[in-house]
């Protein structure tokens, strides 16, 4: 009793996003952050922007802002052109559906991301994809599972 008691205390905690706009806009936002920071130690991206360049700490602090604030700009048109499209899949009731839409939106983001951001390294787009099924799953788990078990 205790250990079930424990995990479903756990699984609310973890559980915590239900599908409204805001929480799609936050997926997307965390998502981001977390995609762009494993990219910038992915081929030392942020050594060769940031370390090798910096000879003082204050300059090793503006250059990381600097990284920082090129990344966030970086985020915006993908959080805008995938908010909606993302909101209206989470949305869909039906379970088949549901796999079918949000495996073509992986396609879509993979596609936008590879070719407009990335075209030169197009294992960046699996990353992309990995990290988004992955926080998917934490942030919408109950939702989701809801839509396989609704008769």
């Amino acid at each position: 009793m205790i250990t079930l008691t424990t995990h479903q205390d756990f699984t609310k905690e973890i559980n915590m996003f239900k599908i409204t706009l805001t929480n799609s806009f936050l997926y997307l936002i965390i998502k981001y952050i977390i995609f762009f920071s494993v990219l910038a130690f992915i081929g030392d991206r942020f050594k060769n922007i940031v370390l090798n360049n910096a000879e003082t700490s204050t300059e090793m602090f503006k250059l990381t802002l600097n990284y920082i604030l090129y990344v966030l700009i970086y985020m915006i048109p993908l959080i805008l052109v995938f908010i909606f499209p993302l909101y209206f899949t989470l949305k869909i009731k039906k379970g088949i559906f549901f796999l079918l839409s949000i495996v073509l939106l992986f396609i879509a983001e993979y596609c936008f991301y590879t070719y407009l951001y990335a075209s030169s390294n197009k294992i960046l787009g699996i990353y992309n994809i990995i990290i988004s099924v992955i926080l998917l799953g934490i942030f919408f788990y109950k939702s989701i599972r809801l839509k396989f078990t609704r008769v």
